[in-house]
């Protein structure tokens, strides 16, 4: 499987694109770290969950920013 690529473009495909590549990513090696119990893979694992995190907040900044009628619709 491709490694999953932090950063890139703030646009729906890829941020799509990525949590797909995220999902297969973790499924695959977060499992492998937890069975095998590897602290330093779960540690890289760990800094690759909070750069998707990073970049699903640039992307939200971005949709609050372009889409600000869509901030509070009276929920």
């Amino acid at each position: 499987m491709n490694e999953y690529q932090i950063g890139g473009g703030l646009r729906l495909l890829t941020a799509v694109e990525k949590t797909e590549a995220f999902a297969e990513f973790l499924k695959t090696r977060m499992t492998r770290a937890l069975e095998t119990e590897d602290p330093t893979e779960l540690h890289y694992l760990l800094a690759q969950v909070d750069d998707y995190h990073s970049y699903l907040w640039r992307y939200y900044k971005k949709l609050a920013s372009d889409r600000s009628e869509r901030m509070n619709p009276g929920v």
